[in-house]
């Protein structure tokens, strides 16, 4: 009895599993890369080889990777804000105590 979906092939599933994870891996080194750029236009030359050389041209990958960091970004905007309110309310509270 097979358990997957139908018209789902598990060879399939585990490359996108495999390339998702791989563009994870790529997402974090461009984090990385841009963290040892940041104040050092210098470094940004070696840091754009370097993510060449692991990628191998892969545009496809690089493109995720993108998506991934894009998404990161996103997501830290959501909990800055979210952040940012919880402090608003702090501030109001603390305002009603005096």
């Amino acid at each position: 009895m097979s358990t997957q979906a139908p018209g789902v092939h598990w060879a399939d599933s585990a490359d996108t599993d495999e390339a998702r994870r791989e563009a994870r891996v790529v997402a974090s080194l461009a984090e990385y890369l841009a963290e040892y750029v940041h104040g050092n236009p210098d470094r940004a030359l070696e840091a754009m080889a370097l993510l060449a050389e692991w990628c191998d041209g892969d545009h496809e990958l690089l493109a995720q990777a993108r998506a991934d960091v894009q998404r990161d970004m996103h997501d830290q905007h959501l909990a800055i804000a979210e952040n940012n309110q919880d402090a608003v309310s702090l501030l109001d509270l603390a305002d009603r105590v005096r």
